[in-house]
């Protein structure tokens, strides 16, 4: 199955204009895109914004759009493994699609963010990279 464009019911918005939040109800899908992160605060903030709405709506699937994530710091690899993802294995997401640049160095630090440890069997959720948004669909809405 291939879902060009997911029906949207609600957007979820913030006072900031870096990121955005989507969730679709019929299709029990959450999405986040950032237009820009500029600063680790920025990136917490969207992250932590996006487990309150996960927690409210308990989603199945969870797509993230980090092609604007390339400068990932040290110090926010670490926030996203210490808090963010503890986090998230205890959420409703069974799914988790991200959406990154096809260049090699870009996945190899987001790779590497997860690569400490098994990630489907630590936190319960599958996990998958793309490099475009219908792939990643694809996979979602695949068995």
């Amino acid at each position: 199955m291939i879902l060009n464009r997911a029906l949207i019911s609600e957007t979820v918005t913030s006072d900031s204009a870096f990121y955005t939040i989507r969730y679709s109800e019929p299709l029990n899908l959450i999405e986040i895109h950032w237009d820009m992160v500029t600063s680790p605060e920025e990136l917490q903030e969207s992250l932590t914004h996006l487990l309150q709405v996960i927690d409210e709506r308990e989603p199945w699937y969870l797509l993230a759009d980090t092609r604007k994530l390339n400068t990932l710091g040290a110090d926010d690899q670490s926030w996203i493994r210490n808090s963010f993802l503890p986090s998230l294995s205890q959420s409703s997401v069974v799914k988790f699609a991200r959406i990154m640049e096809p260049d090699v160095f870009t996945q190899a630090v987001l790779e590497s963010l997860l690569g400490y440890m098994q990630w489907e069997q630590h936190f319960g959720c599958s996990l998958r990279s793309f490099t475009d948004r219908e792939s990643a669909l694809d996979w979602i809405y695949t068995a």
